[in-house]
Order: C-alpha cells, then sequence, then structure tokens
C-alpha cells in the first residue's frame, strides 16, 4: 500500500472510530444487557481485541474491577454472567463500551426482535 493509501486508511479507521463513540447506550438498562447476551460471541470478540489497551484507558480503580470481574483470565468469558454484566457499567466508562461494542448493541436493539433472551448463569458463586 502506497502512502496515499496509508493515508486513507488511517483516516477510515480514524472516522469509524469517531462515528462508533456517537452511540449513547445505558449499559444499566435491560434492553443491551439482553442484546449482549444474544450477541455475546460478537461482543467478546472486539471486547477481548480491546483488552490489551484497558491498561491505557482505566483508571487503576476501573482496571481492578475488570480484572476481578474477568476472574484474573485476561479475556470475557465464553459466556457472560449477572456478575459480570452488572459489574462492567462500573468497570469500563460509557464512552469506551460505546466505541468498542456500541454498533453491535445499537443495532440489535433497533433492528431485531428477539422471542427470548438465554438465562446466564448470576456468577455469583
Amino acid at each position: 500500500m502506497g502512502f496515499l493509501g496509508t493515508i486513507v486508511s488511517t483516516a477510515g479507521a480514524a472516522a469509524s472510530i469517531i462515528t462508533s463513540a456517537d452511540y449513547d447506550i445505558d449499559w444499566k438498562e435491560q434492553a443491551p444487557r439482553d442484546a449482549a447476551i444474544q450477541h455475546w460471541p460478537e461482543v467478546k470478540k472486539k471486547a477481548d481485541a480491546a483488552l490489551p489497551l484497558a491498561g491505557l484507558r482505566l483508571t487503576a480503580e476501573q482496571k481492578a474491577k475488570l480484572d476481578e470481574l474477568l476472574k484474573g483470565e485476561g479475556v470475557f468469558p465464553e459466556e457472560p454472567t449477572e456478575a459480570l454484566l452488572d459489574g462492567l457499567p462500573d468497570a469500563i466508562p460509557s464512552a469506551s463500551f460505546n466505541r468498542i461494542v456500541g454498533s453491535i448493541i445499537d443495532d440489535c436493539i433497533k433492528n431485531h426482535k428477539h422471542d427470548s433472551v438465554p438465562a446466564i448463569a448470576s456468577g455469583k458463586e
């Protein structure tokens, strides 16, 4: 890729990040939680990819809370739990959460109607 291609590619990626940060999702409401459960493999993939930058974007307290929620594994679990979904809004600022997975959640809330949401473990054991 030439110099111009690199500039265009970088500008496109930056525009994508800026655009995706425009989601206004209240992560403590039930609809985003249900959407996250329904689309967990996609959410996990994007969230896991963002974890290496967590130390740069989170306060020490937020990072400790996230580490506690992930149980020291360094990746999100294969299946979400109530404890994880309850704790994430306190561990990850909404703007970061929106930037990472807002497109998935927003699309689900606006465009998909699920008959039911799978039950998940409490994670509080």
